[in-house]
């Protein structure tokens, strides 16, 4: 009788068994309510200060989704206290590396040996393709990055103290909030309101942060195969190689684009430094030098297609990734040329091409349903106080409010956990930024995880017919 019961119970559990992407999505969820409950204690507040519990979860799930959007007006260094900004960067640090690796450490202290489903947990995360060694690439990971943030601070600490004579505490607390934002590609500052743009001509600052976003962008095993293969390009792994490639083109194409661009541009003069600057933050980072809400349209959908394309898999932002774009390119050439799809003359499998191209179609789908709702929600409303009739925001030079483009810059930026907006974030109605919130939480867990992370499992055994359908 014991026995059926045990079993009886055992099966219950068993159907309620999360798969490690499940585990991963609830995860974030689980870390974003807890950050949102720190960030709206009083202790997290500077006096005076007017944060609601929607702009607590609105901020916490930007830093763990590493995105850099904020919805209070102050603005995040008037608004939130030391506590209230040291909880936003352990937010930001574990939404960098992944909420798992919390869960993976206690795991470790505990049993000193990772179980299968732990290590499936790790894999998921970090978009491993097998298990091997995956102890040893955990403590690589901790290392990478924790170097790279020390780095940072230390030349970040130089920069504050020296050039803009700020003082020693003010300094260090600057330097680490700064290098931990910038390497984990979350776009906040806490500094002032108005992210860089009075840094405009601190090129060692803006160089130490567009190093620090390249980093993290990259991801932790292009960085680890690097330090490995001790810069030996026709060393390194294919995964390597095509980030490296596509990051450089990115960066290039972005950078000329920008500052080809906004020379006619007549209300902000944009150097070729700052496009530089922007054509990296752009893809996953969120930090600004300039008001974008003087850009040109042109500029700002440039921006929007670096933001969708975003940074690299396994590491600190988001977007489809460029793998997933190398992919798609190669599938095209593939396409025209008739040749099966390669990459540094090795074939690309082609369950990785479906796969790729499930995730550009997921993800812009979401992004079109958030934009479309964002468009309906905020409909004909142009930013103004309806009790005094006075304008909450500045328009860009020539308009009467804001249009759809703001809006899906807006949408691509959450999507693409970004964080640049051109001025109305804080000034949309709640239920957009309740939908900015779930693309920022779509966009760091990933369209496809999304999918399939609570499917069920396939035990259909049969197909339909098929029959053919005219196309183009």
């Amino acid at each position: 009788m014991k026995i059926k019961d045990d079993k009886t119970k055992q099966f219950k559990l068993n159907k309620f068994t999360l798969s490690p992407v499940a585990i991963i999505a609830m995860s974030f969820f689980l870390v974003i309510f807890i950050g949102s409950i720190f960030l709206i204690l009083p202790i997290s507040h500077n006096p005076g200060a007017n944060v609601t519990y929607l702009d607590a979860l609105f901020t916490s799930t930007s830093c763990t989704c590493v995105t850099g959007l904020v919805s209070v007006r102050e603005g995040v260094a008037d608004s939130f206290s030391i506590f209230g900004k040291v909880v936003m960067a352990i937010l930001i640090q574990l939404g960098g590396l992944g909420v798992t690796t919390l869960a993976v450490i206690f795991f470790m202290i505990a049993s000193r040996k990772l179980t299968f489903s732990e290590q499936s947990l790790i894999k998921e995360s970090w978009n491993l393709n097998n298990l091997r060694g995956i102890k040893k690439i955990f403590f690589l990971v901790l290392l990478v990055s924790f170097s790279f943030e020390i780095f940072g601070a230390c030349l970040s600490f130089l920069d504050f103290y020296f050039i803009h004579n700020y003082d020693m505490a003010t300094s260090w607390g600057y330097a680490f909030f700064h290098s931990i934002s910038s390497f984990n590609n979350a776009g906040f500052d806490i500094i002032g309101n108005s992210s860089l743009i009075e840094f405009e001509n601190d090129i060692f600052l803006n160089l130490i942060t567009s190093f620090l976003i390249i980093a993290g962008g990259l991801g932790f095993f292009v960085n680890i195969d690097i330090i490995k293969k001790k810069f030996h390009f026709k060393k390194f792994t294919l995964h390597t190689k095509i980030v490296l490639l596509y990051t450089l083109i990115l960066i290039v194409l972005g950078t000329l684009s920008i500052y080809l661009i906004e020379l006619t541009n007549q209300v902000t003069e944009v150097s070729f430094m700052g496009s530089f600057f922007m054509s990296v933050s752009t893809r996953t980072a969120g930090f600004t030098m300039y008001n974008l809400g003087t850009f040109n349209d042109a500029t700002i959908i440039i921006m929007c297609i670096l933001m969708f394309i975003g940074a690299s898999p396994g590491g600190t932002g988001g977007g489809i990734k460029t793998t997933t774009f190398a992919l798609l390119l190669s599938y095209l050439r593939g396409v025209i040329t008739g040749k099966r799809p390669y990459a540094f003359r090795r074939s690309i499998n082609k369950d990785l091409i479906r796969r790729a191209l499930l995730i550009i179609i997921l993800g812009f789908s979401f992004f079109v349903i958030g934009f479309t709702l964002i468009c309906v929600f905020e409909g004909n409303y142009n930013f103004i106080d309806l009790t005094t009739g006075e304008k909450l925001i500045i328009y860009r030079e020539g308009a009467t409010r804001y249009n759809a483009i703001d809006f899906g810059f807006e949408a691509m930026s959450a999507f693409g956990t970004v964080g640049l907006s051109t001025g109305i974030t804080s000034y949309l109605t709640p239920v957009s930024q309740v939908i900015l919130i779930v693309l920022m939480y779509i966009g760091r867990i990933g369209p496809l995880t999304i999918s399939t992370a609570f499917r069920g499992k396939n035990t259909v055994t049969y197909h339909y017919a098929e029959e053919d359908v005219s196309i183009g």
